[in-house]
């Protein structure tokens, strides 16, 4: 059986390098100013951190903005603070109609400013951790490995598992007693003989308790007697009932739990399937898959993300505290893309143990497109194949490993430079 799967590439976090529109209220990275009698004030706010300021920036009721025709004194302005495309703060400042506001003087005092200083700050460390993580999302994929159910865990589940049962309700309403008879008859009696002639009241009401007694105790007992019966048998037709879904349940889960345990074909494909579609990554790529039921194997072609899919930039914060953002050298790209493909070979190899813990062996070809020289077109060039086993890949420390290093750990192919150049392999068909 073949099965080709998709892995949609997830959105990821892209940085905005464009300038911010205009606002006059406090946007994803930006603040205003307020102009009034007062004189102008800078509220800044950085959201998700809970700073928000109102600090000064001038003091003369008559404040003038040159270029700008501001007239009146309670007007307000927005002001975007960003970077620009070389990562660079950005200041634009508005009116209330969108017209552009180019006083360097009211600029300049922005700047002066512990707002806008902490703010500007902030939004280095922002995109500083947003460049860094988008090449993280390549370069660390292997981090998100969890390791294998074992199957003696999988027996243990087995050796447990139970039906669970219906707990029946017991009737909770109370026989009536002859006592219980008395005083419900008493209150009807006060209320039938209630004579301002009150010496013949205890007289009647004592005798009509006694002439209904009986037959009020007898009814009574009767009518709560159905009720018990009713009750109990809805109780017993739920457990039926329930317990009959209980034990189809139970059956459900022992059979896929023993097909787990022996990793049958249509458990595994189906399983497979269903954590393949749970995946959001960042790099796009394509498995085509085998399941040889009979040896527990997964026969695995892999098609790799191309390297110009990795980020280019890499990010720095400076003693200074600016941003400094600069394009990656070929090496380190080269070094990067191939800690992406080989701890992609790694995770897929995770994803197809976790789905039976009855699979004993992966094998992962992994190709990409290359250009043939030759001919100029376009053709998938295997660059590396390996062979993991449930043992030795159960025993790694995911989180520590180096992808391209710990490929000693198993039976592989790979031509690798030190200048991180993968050469073309053959693999049989």
């Amino acid at each position: 059986m073949r099965y080709r799967n998709r892995i949609k590439v997830a959105p990821g976090l892209n940085i905005n390098l464009s300038k911010s529109g205009i606002s006059t209220t406090i946007g994803p990275r930006g603040a205003n100013v307020n102009i009034g009698k007062s004189g102008a004030y800078l509220n800044t706010g950085i959201p998700g951190t809970g700073l928000y300021n109102r600090t000064k920036i001038s003091s003369s009721e008559r404040n003038s903005i040159k270029n700008n025709t501001v007239s009146n004194n309670k007007t307000q302005v927005g002001v975007s603070l960003d970077l620009n495309e070389r990562y660079e703060p950005d200041i634009e400042i508005y009116d209330n109609n969108g017209k552009n506001i180019t006083s360097q003087t009211l600029i300049n005092k922005l700047k002066r400013t512990t707002e806008y200083k902490e703010n500007l700050k902030k939004i280095y460390e922002r995109y500083y951790n947003l460049i860094i993580e988008e090449t993280l999302e390549f370069t660390d994929l292997y981090k998100h490995i969890l390791k294998p159910i074992t199957k003696q865990e999988v027996q243990e589940k087995i050796n447990k598992l139970k039906p669970k049962k219906y707990s029946k309700k017991k009737f909770e309403v109370l026989k009536p007693t002859k006592s219980s008879i008395e005083r419900e008859l008493l209150k009807e009696a006060k209320i039938k003989f209630n004579s301002i002639l009150f010496w013949k009241n205890k007289k009647n009401r004592s005798q009509y308790v006694q002439e209904n007694i009986e037959q009020k105790l007898n009814s009574s007992i009767e009518n709560w007697e159905k009720q018990k019966a009713d009750f109990e048998k809805s109780e017993k037709t739920k457990e039926k009932d329930i317990n009959k879904n209980y034990l189809k349940t139970f059956e459900q889960e022992k059979e896929n739990l023993i097909d787990n345990l022996n990793a049958t074909e249509s458990f595994v494909l189906k399983n497979f399937e269903t954590i393949l579609n749970e995946i959001d990554l960042k790099p796009e790529f394509f498995i085509d898959f085998e399941y040889d039921q009979k040896n527990k194997t997964f026969l695995i072609d892999l098609d790799l993300p191309e390297i110009e899919h990795l980020p280019k930039e890499t990010a720095s914060i400076l003693k200074s505290g600016k941003l400094s953002v600069k394009n990656k050298s070929d090496k380190q790209l080269r070094e990067e893309y191939s800690k992406c493909v080989t701890g992609l070979g790694f995770l897929v190899a995770g994803i197809s143990f976790m789905t039976s813990a009855g699979i004993e062996n992966i094998e992962i070809s992994a190709y990409t497109q290359r250009v043939d020289k030759k001919d100029g077109q376009t053709k998938d060039d295997y660059i590396y194949s390996i062979q993991f086993d449930r043992e030795k890949f159960s025993d790694l420390n995911y989180s520590k490993i180096d992808p391209v290093v710990a490929f000693e750990n198993f039976n592989h192919r790979m031509e690798l430079s030190k200048s991180f150049i993968f050469k073309t392999i053959e693999v049989k068909k």
